[in-house]
């Protein structure tokens, strides 16, 4: 195996079987991540550029060959290494995927994309939405719709994430903090929304942030943060998280205030267990079940609900570029459907005098 042909795999497994590309990538080098990020930023512009350059589409027993070619052109353009690197690199790369026929097809189309680029993309521009926002028609137009600004969310969503920390005011403030990691030199900006946030210049790896085993951060985007300081929080309240995985906002809750009786609920096992291992991370304790929603019985009312819906996750496809390949038009029917019985559950769990604040990462209205 080398990093396309591994790269290859793990876009297919994504595409054909449905799996998000983060679940995928697990274990796997950082060049696989970046190829494979970076080939579904470029989806659709790479998938209309290989339609120009094929002399008759690929058949779809040869997804894979697709796919190795768009993260072929994609490296072409914006991995910083020599050219004929990248292409000695895909050509080997269809011997590990049992196509060794296809060398000399790889061979000619990025030779030919080499040769003619300009022209190539300056039609593909002009004759495409897809192309020109990255994005299905669909999700584009109903961007435009809804947005006055939506070129510029259409910009944000193809470039890639900042690296934002909460700051866990338990053990640290933000301005300590802040001094700490000035005297490990690393570069930062305090968060613009949220009075824990604070967002890296540059990514690293977890464990190279300083005091993150030790519990003093989380990595949570801003705008995720912004949620719990929203709940009006105060001691003794009981507090349903109702679709708590993985636990980032449960822990900023209990963060928040500790002395809350919180239930942190969630129907998918897997992920629930990721809920268990913040909350040891960071030295808390919740009520932790494993349930969906709609299922779920209490002996009492709650007097905070936070009802993180599944949505279309539409407002975080610059984390998750599969989003705008593995979403369809006409999942946010079923999902809005879903979102309602949702709301009706969590009222009915609701006390009186509380209140329930509702939460998607959909910009969809």
């Amino acid at each position: 195996m080398n990093e396309y042909s591994e790269a290859t795999n793990v876009l297919k497994m994504t595409i054909q079987k449905k799996k998000p590309m983060d679940v995928c990538l697990r274990g796997r080098a950082p060049i696989v991540h970046e190829i494979c990020y970076g080939t579904l930023r470029h989806y659709f512009f790479y998938s209309n550029i290989l339609s120009k350059l094929l002399n008759k589409p690929l058949k779809q027993k040869h997804l894979d060959l697709q796919l190795l070619l768009k993260a072929a052109l994609y490296s072409l353009d914006y991995l910083n290494r020599p050219v004929h690197s990248s292409v000695n690199n895909c050509v080997t790369a269809a011997k590990y995927l049992g196509k060794e026929w296809a060398k000399e097809l790889i061979n000619a189309i990025l030779r030919e994309y080499l040769r003619n680029k300009e022209v190539l993309c300056q039609a593909i521009m002009k004759n495409s939405i897809e192309s020109e926002t990255n994005h299905p028609l669909w999700l584009a137009e109903a961007i435009k719709a809804d947005w006055d600004n939506w070129k510029n969310i259409i910009r944000a969503n193809n470039t890639k994430g900042p690296m934002t920390l909460r700051v866990n005011k338990k053990k640290i403030s933000r301005k300590a903090y802040q001094d700490l990691l000035e005297e490990k030199g690393i570069q930062f900006n305090s968060g613009a929304f949220s009075k824990n946030a604070i967002t890296l210049q540059e990514p690293r790896n977890v464990e190279t942030i300083p005091g993150f085993r030790e519990g003093l951060i989380s990595v949570q985007d801003e705008a995720a943060q912004a949620a719990v300081e929203l709940l009006n929080l105060r001691p003794h309240l009981r507090i349903l998280d109702a679709c708590a995985a993985p636990g980032g906002k449960t822990c900023h809750i209990l963060e928040s205030e500790p002395e809350v009786e919180l239930t942190a609920l969630d129907l998918n096992r897997d992920r629930v267990k990721k809920i268990t291992e913040n909350l040891d991370r960071l030295s808390l304790t919740a009520t932790v079940i494993i349930s969906p929603l709609e299922k779920f019985e209490s002996e009492y009312k709650f007097d905070r609900i936070l009802v993180d819906a599944p949505c279309s996750a539409t407002g975080v496809i610059r984390r998750h570029p599969d989003i705008k390949i593995l979403r369809k038009e006409d999942d946010i029917d079923k999902l809005a459907s879903q979102q309602k019985l949702l709301l009706q559950k969590a009222f009915e769990l609701l006390d009186n005098e509380g209140e329930l604040l509702y939460s998607t990462c959909s910009i969809l209205k």
